[in-house]
């Protein structure tokens, strides 16, 4: 059961920057490609770029070539070998050998895939905890579906994304990684990965102990109410956290005023939130 969150329209699509590459057109030329497509287009243009860092030109050939399937089009992009580093000036050459070798290094001997003691060997080598908040960021971009596993798959796509075919690579990458968790647009797209990552099979909402973790994982740089909220569910929440509230609490850390002075309670906000919100200015909590 959820806590009885209220619907809301789903966010508008964002578009996201994009990456140029010197060279590769014209900058009129590449807004006249872009103009000939048409929002949908764009959109999965823009998706395309944000996972692999590729100029708009080669994102859209991309996607023309597999008929607008941007995860056939992404799939295929890193299985050509083919990587941008963050400016998109140069591509990040990637290693078969050492990305399999890496893999090989962490993998468990009964399955293809990386299993918790492999998890926690690998956070070992990166000089990190396995509880902090960059192995959400690693996850991400791995693509991983399930906590404690990595399958070959998710393990050597996400290394491919990330231009890393060895340890000493992934760890020169982590301070940019974590860097994510401090940009509240990109931070809001690990915050909601997370929440479907967490989920155990079947499951549509989860525990409130397990949010709290999260939360304080996350939410920290983005939230001055962090504390009082979670003072207010752990008090006052007795079932599971739906992913409506999970998100909307979001827009309310980032999007409302600390003082909740330009919070509306008549907008779609889940029955939890404007419980809080009513707590708060009643009683400062």
């Amino acid at each position: 059961q959820g806590d009885g969150a209220q619907l809301r329209p789903a966010a508008p699509c964002v578009v996201l920057r994009q990456w140029r590459v010197v060279g590769l057109a014209s900058p009129a030329g590449a807004r006249a490609r872009m103009s000939a497509l048409n929002r949908q287009q764009r959109d999965k243009v823009a998706n395309f770029q944000q996972v692999t860092g590729a100029p708009a030109k080669l994102a859209a050939d991309f996607l023309k070539r597999y008929s607008w399937s941007l995860d056939q089009a992404v799939d295929i992009f890193f299985t050509e070998g083919h990587s941008f580093s963050k400016g998109g000036a140069a591509p990040v050459a990637i290693d078969p050998k050492l990305l399999e070798a890496l893999f090989r290094k962490y993998k468990a001997p009964e399955a293809d895939a990386i299993h918790s003691e492999g998890i926690q060997e690998l956070c070992t080598d990166l000089n990190i905890s396995p509880m902090d908040p960059v192995t959400l960021v690693l996850s991400y971009h791995c693509r991983a579906e399930q906590m404690g596993v990595f399958t070959r798959e998710e393990f050597c796509g996400g290394m491919q994304r990330l231009g890393c075919d060895d340890v000493a690579k992934l760890r020169a990458k982590l301070e940019e990684l974590r860097g994510t968790l401090q940009d509240r647009t990109a931070c809001k797209d690990i915050y909601a990965y997370t929440f479907q990552f967490a989920l155990d099979q079947g499951q549509r909402c989860l525990p409130v102990d397990m949010c709290v973790e999260f939360w304080k994982l996350l939410l920290r740089p983005h939230f001055a109410l962090l504390d009082k909220w979670l003072n207010f569910v752990e008090q006052r929440c007795k079932n599971a956290i739906s992913k409506d509230t999970w998100m909307m609490l979001y827009d309310l850390a980032t999007q409302v005023k600390p003082d909740l002075s330009d919070y509306d309670m008549n907008g779609a906000w889940p029955v939890l939130i404007d419980e809080f919100v009513e707590t708060v200015k009643c009683t400062g909590l």
